[in-house]
């Protein structure tokens, strides 16, 4: 027998996510470095991975606009670096080969600021 008195409460199962969605959209990453095109890979419906040949720096705010491929309707999302990589692989003829990318986590939209104490 055993003297504690105290509960322990067992963890709370994490809410199931709602998947991912396995499917390769060209995307355009707009920030504060300027425009960058890529490939979006591995959606959830918490973030992205991005193949780009432009990443931008870690903790940046970028908006991910995807758009049909024949001129249809577009989507933008914001959404913060998390992570950045290198991948070195080598191709079937033996040739060596890179691909950078991106992790992107989405996140709410930043308010516009408006400027106080201008009257025009």
């Amino acid at each position: 027998m055993s003297s504690r008195t105290d509960k322990h409460e067992s963890p709370r199962p994490k809410p199931a996510a709602v998947g991912r969605f396995d499917k390769a959209f060209p995307v355009f990453l707009e920030g504060d470095r300027g425009v960058a095109s890529g490939i979006g890979r591995n959606i959830t419906d918490t973030g992205m991975f991005v193949e780009t040949r432009e990443p931008f720096p870690l903790g940046t705010r970028v908006k991910v606009t995807f758009s049909a491929q024949h001129g249809g309707s577009e989507m933008t999302l914001e959404a913060e670096v998390r992570y950045q990589c290198f991948i070195n692989f080598a191709r079937p003829d033996s040739t060596r080969a890179g691909m950078r990318g991106i992790g992107l986590k989405f996140v709410a939209p930043q308010q516009q600021q408006r400027g106080r104490g201008t009257v025009h």
